[in-house]
């Protein structure tokens, strides 16, 4: 049974027990790892449309499908430059997978 708190104030300064090293070291890891950020994100009815297709297709968690896409556009946007990544976005504009499938193709990979 575990013992009630007494009252006195060297029950509140008296150290907790002290963490084993194997512990200290999971939560370290655990905390770098993942950091929950709170996030509010407004998106059409559309963009949710297409959200809640990707994430039945993909089984995956709806976080790791908007943190792929954000991966996506920043490391395009870095790779293509800002000419050519606003050519690709209006190409992406377009909704047509055909014309997107072909626009992609004439890039030199």
């Amino acid at each position: 049974m575990p013992r009630l708190f007494d009252g006195s104030i060297n029950e509140l300064t008296k150290p907790s027990r002290p963490k084993k090293p194997e512990e200290k070291a999971k939560l370290i890891s655990k905390d770098l790892k993942k950091e929950k950020k709170q996030k509010t994100l407004y998106i059409s009815l559309d963009m949710n449309r297409k959200l809640i297709e990707l994430y039945g297709e993909e089984g995956r968690r709806q976080s790791a499908i908007v943190e792929d896409a954000v991966n996506l556009y920043y490391y395009l946007k870095m790779a293509l430059g800002e000419k050519k990544f606003d050519e690709l976005l209006s190409a992406v504009k377009r909704e047509d997978p055909e014309f997107l499938r072909d626009y992609i193709s004439r890039f030199k990979l």
